[in-house]
Protein backbone atom coordinates (compact mmCIF):
# COMPACT_ATOMS: atom_id res chain seq x y z
CA UNK A 1 0.00 0.00 0.00
CA UNK A 2 2.55 2.39 0.81
CA UNK A 3 4.59 1.54 -2.31
CA UNK A 4 1.99 2.00 -4.62
CA UNK A 5 0.66 5.48 -2.76
CA UNK A 6 4.08 7.04 -3.00
CA UNK A 7 4.26 6.59 -6.81
CA UNK A 8 2.94 9.68 -7.72
CA UNK A 9 6.16 11.07 -6.18
CA UNK A 10 8.50 9.48 -8.29
CA UNK A 11 6.37 10.76 -11.38
CA UNK A 12 6.02 13.86 -10.25
CA UNK A 13 9.90 14.11 -9.85
CA UNK A 14 10.68 12.73 -13.10
CA UNK A 15 8.26 14.58 -15.18
CA UNK A 16 9.06 17.88 -13.56
CA UNK A 17 12.54 17.63 -13.95
CA UNK A 18 12.17 16.39 -17.59
CA UNK A 19 9.59 19.11 -18.22
CA UNK A 20 11.82 22.00 -16.72
CA UNK A 21 15.09 20.87 -18.49
CA UNK A 22 13.38 20.78 -21.84
CA UNK A 23 11.36 24.14 -21.23
CA UNK A 24 14.97 25.42 -20.69
CA UNK A 25 15.92 24.21 -24.18
CA UNK A 26 12.99 23.91 -26.47
CA UNK A 27 14.93 24.45 -30.02
CA UNK A 28 17.32 21.29 -29.09
CA UNK A 29 13.85 19.69 -28.27
CA UNK A 30 12.78 20.27 -31.46
CA UNK A 31 15.39 18.96 -33.34
CA UNK A 32 15.26 15.58 -31.32
CA UNK A 33 12.00 15.21 -31.72
CA UNK A 34 12.69 15.56 -35.57
CA UNK A 35 14.89 12.84 -34.81
CA UNK A 36 11.67 10.53 -34.30
CA UNK A 37 10.39 11.40 -37.90
CA UNK A 38 7.12 11.29 -36.46
CA UNK A 39 5.25 14.73 -36.54
CA UNK A 40 6.65 16.74 -39.69
CA UNK A 41 9.60 18.99 -39.12
CA UNK A 42 7.35 22.49 -39.21
CA UNK A 43 5.23 21.08 -36.36
CA UNK A 44 8.38 19.73 -34.19
CA UNK A 45 8.76 23.24 -32.50
CA UNK A 46 5.51 23.32 -31.26
CA UNK A 47 5.43 19.84 -29.69
CA UNK A 48 8.36 20.34 -28.02
CA UNK A 49 6.68 23.43 -26.37
CA UNK A 50 3.69 21.31 -26.17
CA UNK A 51 5.60 18.82 -24.55
CA UNK A 52 7.42 20.27 -21.95
CA UNK A 53 4.86 22.49 -20.67
CA UNK A 54 2.45 19.23 -20.65
CA UNK A 55 5.40 17.10 -18.56
CA UNK A 56 5.66 20.37 -16.11
CA UNK A 57 1.89 20.85 -15.79
CA UNK A 58 1.70 17.17 -15.02
CA UNK A 59 3.78 16.92 -12.17
CA UNK A 60 2.50 19.99 -10.71
CA UNK A 61 -1.03 18.00 -10.71
CA UNK A 62 0.01 15.22 -9.41
CA UNK A 63 1.53 17.30 -5.98
CA UNK A 64 -2.13 18.50 -5.74
CA UNK A 65 -4.29 16.45 -3.79
CA UNK A 66 -7.58 17.07 -5.48
CA UNK A 67 -6.04 16.80 -9.23
CA UNK A 68 -3.78 13.83 -8.39
CA UNK A 69 -6.00 11.31 -10.64
CA UNK A 70 -5.91 13.87 -13.29
CA UNK A 71 -2.19 14.18 -13.04
CA UNK A 72 -1.60 10.33 -13.21
CA UNK A 73 -3.55 9.84 -16.50
CA UNK A 74 -1.95 12.46 -17.91
CA UNK A 75 0.92 10.51 -16.85
CA UNK A 76 0.11 7.53 -18.60
CA UNK A 77 -0.98 8.96 -21.63
CA UNK A 78 2.46 11.20 -21.69
CA UNK A 79 4.54 7.12 -21.04
CA UNK A 80 2.58 5.27 -23.31
CA UNK A 81 2.81 7.77 -25.95
CA UNK A 82 7.38 7.98 -25.19
CA UNK A 83 7.04 4.21 -25.01
CA UNK A 84 5.21 4.10 -28.56
CA UNK A 85 7.49 6.71 -30.31
CA UNK A 86 10.66 4.64 -29.05
CA UNK A 87 9.40 1.63 -29.87
CA UNK A 88 8.63 2.93 -33.60
CA UNK A 89 12.34 4.52 -33.57
CA UNK A 90 13.85 1.50 -32.89
CA UNK A 91 11.79 -0.56 -34.97
CA UNK A 92 12.73 1.35 -38.28
CA UNK A 93 16.47 0.93 -36.77
CA UNK A 94 16.71 4.50 -35.68
CA UNK A 95 19.52 5.14 -33.37
CA UNK A 96 19.04 8.32 -31.99
CA UNK A 97 19.08 10.05 -28.12
CA UNK A 98 15.46 9.41 -25.99
CA UNK A 99 15.47 13.17 -25.23
CA UNK A 100 14.05 12.06 -22.16
CA UNK A 101 16.17 14.22 -19.46
CA UNK A 102 17.57 16.85 -22.19
CA UNK A 103 18.78 17.32 -25.61
CA UNK A 104 22.19 16.47 -25.54
CA UNK A 105 23.72 14.44 -28.59
CA UNK A 106 25.96 12.40 -25.75
CA UNK A 107 22.77 11.56 -23.84
CA UNK A 108 21.41 7.26 -23.49
CA UNK A 109 20.30 6.38 -27.01
CA UNK A 110 16.95 4.36 -27.08
CA UNK A 111 17.30 0.79 -26.83
CA UNK A 112 16.31 -1.56 -23.76
CA UNK A 113 17.84 0.81 -20.64
CA UNK A 114 15.30 3.79 -21.86
CA UNK A 115 12.39 1.48 -22.85
CA UNK A 116 12.61 -0.46 -20.02
CA UNK A 117 12.82 3.14 -17.55
CA UNK A 118 9.69 3.85 -19.31
CA UNK A 119 7.97 0.27 -18.80
CA UNK A 120 8.70 0.94 -14.96
CA UNK A 121 7.24 3.97 -14.89
CA UNK A 122 4.33 3.00 -16.46
CA UNK A 123 4.05 0.38 -13.76
CA UNK A 124 4.21 3.01 -11.16
CA UNK A 125 1.32 4.86 -13.03
CA UNK A 126 -0.82 1.52 -13.05
CA UNK A 127 -0.24 1.11 -9.40
CA UNK A 128 -0.70 4.71 -7.92
CA UNK A 129 -3.84 4.60 -10.10
CA UNK A 130 -4.94 1.37 -8.55
CA UNK A 131 -4.32 2.54 -5.08
CA UNK A 132 -6.57 3.67 -2.66
CA UNK A 133 -6.05 7.53 -1.63
CA UNK A 134 -4.20 7.59 1.33
CA UNK A 135 -3.40 10.35 3.81
CA UNK A 136 -0.12 12.06 3.22
CA UNK A 137 2.74 9.98 5.33
CA UNK A 138 6.57 11.14 5.66
CA UNK A 139 7.56 7.55 4.65
CA UNK A 140 6.35 8.47 0.98
CA UNK A 141 9.42 10.47 0.72
CA UNK A 142 11.56 7.79 1.48
CA UNK A 143 9.91 5.04 -0.29
CA UNK A 144 9.20 7.31 -3.30
CA UNK A 145 13.07 8.19 -3.35
CA UNK A 146 13.71 4.35 -2.91
CA UNK A 147 11.63 3.37 -6.15
CA UNK A 148 13.03 6.48 -8.37
CA UNK A 149 16.58 4.81 -7.77
CA UNK A 150 15.16 0.98 -8.17
CA UNK A 151 13.93 2.62 -11.72
CA UNK A 152 17.30 3.60 -12.63
CA UNK A 153 19.02 1.56 -11.33
CA UNK A 154 17.17 -1.76 -12.84
CA UNK A 155 17.22 0.35 -16.34
CA UNK A 156 20.97 0.93 -16.16
CA UNK A 157 21.14 -2.79 -15.83
CA UNK A 158 19.74 -3.74 -18.90
CA UNK A 159 22.93 -2.13 -20.34
CA UNK A 160 25.14 -4.97 -18.63
CA UNK A 161 23.06 -7.40 -20.72
CA UNK A 162 25.04 -9.27 -23.42
CA UNK A 163 23.63 -8.00 -27.32
CA UNK A 164 22.91 -10.33 -29.52
CA UNK A 165 24.70 -9.53 -32.65
CA UNK A 166 23.07 -10.18 -36.07
CA UNK A 167 23.35 -13.15 -38.03
CA UNK A 168 23.99 -13.20 -41.87
CA UNK A 169 20.97 -14.75 -41.44
CA UNK A 170 18.45 -12.31 -39.55
CA UNK A 171 20.29 -9.20 -42.21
Amino acid sequence: MLVASSGYLVLAAVLGVSGVIKLRHPRALAGQIENYQIVPQAVAGYAAGALAVTETACALLLLLPPARRAGLVIAGSLIAAFLAAMSLALARGRRIPCACFGVREELDTIGLSSLLRTVLLGVIVVMSLLARPAAAHPAQLLVAALLLVAVFLLAEMARLLPRRRPTRESR
